[in-house]
């Protein structure tokens, strides 16, 4: 059971505790009580609710699954960011082409990263994760790649509230190294990460940035550790810088969402080796 945090209200954190052990897949009422170890009664009368705003729904075997306004609200939130990736689909195809690996675009939702595109590799063993995942916004390559580029004072909120849903998680996380981290990054215009989001994985990001300079993704090559060597993540930081640079003067102005990052980036150099990590 999770700590009380007096902070939140408690029943909404036991709805969205439903709500995200039903993303993994459905659930019956008692397996739902019992892996969220709440009494039968409260997880009823929660669905209940949930049901009537649409959030849940039953199944025909009697259990439930997430709702028809769930599935809305996350197409809504993809919707929202389409720009970014209709404008750089022809470049993720070519990054993904030459590098026979997975090529993703994230943007940043709050203190998380969003997948809003990716092109799966066709090697059996790869990177795999999908349109919609998300991440905290200091963990891997993409994560700190959004996280570098938000101007302060921002950044410091952001950081602060990292910290804190970190400690509520029991996550230890040291902001002193994660500055210096992220100022590499800035120094360096991309970011790379072994195993911080999954074991035996790594990812080379680089910024992307609207015609106002200010980064609006992350755009990133992942793959497993046997096929990332530094020569490689050079190669392919290299290869990704290449091919958004053209596009640093035509993507389309952030819709405002509250996500965009004014911190405006460097010029794009092309890497000779990647950052030490």
């Amino acid at each position: 059971m999770k700590p009380i945090n007096p902070r939140t209200v408690r029943a909404v954190d036991r709805a969205i505790d439903i709500l995200v052990t039903l993303g993994d897949r459905d659930f019956r009422l008692v397996e739902l009580s019992e892996r969220l170890h709440l009494h039968k009664a409260t997880v009823s009368r929660l669905l209940e609710t949930m049901g009537r705003a649409g959030m849940v729904t039953r199944t025909g075997s009697g259990g439930y699954s997430v709702g028809a306004r769930m599935v809305l609200l996350a197409g809504q939130l993809l919707r929202r960011h389409r720009h970014i990736a209709e404008a750089l689909r022809d470049p993720l195809h070519r990054i993904w082409k030459q590098t026979a690996e997975t090529v993703a675009l994230h943007v940043r939702v709050g203190l998380e990263r969003l997948c809003v595109a990716e092109l799966e590799t066709l090697q059996p063993i790869g990177y795999r994760a999908g349109i919609g995942t998300r991440a905290p916004l200091h963990v891997g390559a993409p994560s700190k790649v959004l996280l570098a580029f938000i101007p302060e004072p921002e950044q410091t909120s952001v950081l602060e509230g990292l910290a804190r849903k970190a400690a509520e998680d029991g996550v230890e996380l040291s902001l002193v190294r994660l500055r210096e981290e992220l100022d590499r990054i800035r120094s360096d215009g991309y970011a790379t990460s072994f195993g911080e989001y999954i074991s035996g994985a790594f990812a080379v990001s680089v910024p992307v940035s609207d015609v106002s300079g200010s980064v609006v993704a992350a755009l990133s090559v992942h793959g497993p550790e046997s096929r990332f060597t530094r020569e490689v993540m050079a190669q392919y930081a290299s290869l990704i810088v290449r091919e958004i640079r053209p596009l640093a003067v035509s993507l389309p102005l952030s819709e405002g969402d509250g996500g965009a990052l004014r911190r405006k980036t460097p010029p794009l150099a092309v890497p000779t080796t990647p950052a030490e990590e």
